[in-house]
């Protein structure tokens, strides 16, 4: 039970209860008002076009039975693999200024790594 299911059952109080339902109520006007769409397939997307995260997901599939939660899943993996591997095909070398300005926040002979790419750089 993830603590939103808790916070909407009362298990936290009549405080959360009260906050969970008025987070019901603003997704389900961002569903009404289009800042929410849901496509043929059930993808549920933000106002920007992208597949909503899970704790938003959570909370719209309480207010439609329209959303499918594995297909917007599945959407916005994709989403994330397809936008890494342009954050990878565009990283280029650091500059010399940034290479400075590691030296001086890591300290010179330091291994400074990239999380995205998992590329090492050498100080």
């Amino acid at each position: 039970m993830t603590r939103f299911q808790r916070e909407l059952r009362g298990d936290l109080g009549a405080f959360w209860q009260q906050h969970a339902q008025g987070e019901l109520a603003k997704v389900k006007a961002d569903l009404e008002s289009g800042a929410i769409t849901i496509d043929g397939a059930g993808v549920a997307r933000n106002c920007i076009g992208r597949a909503l995260m899970d704790d938003l997901l959570e909370m719209l599939v309480l207010v439609t039975d329209k959303a499918d939660s594995a297909a917007t899943q599945a959407a916005r993996e994709a989403e994330v693999k397809a936008d890494l591997e342009s954050y990878r095909a565009a990283r280029r070398a650091p500059s010399a200024e940034e290479m400075a300005e590691m030296r001086a926040a890591f300290g010179e002979g330091s291994t400074v790594v990239d999380v995205l790419t998992g590329e090492k750089i050498f100080l």
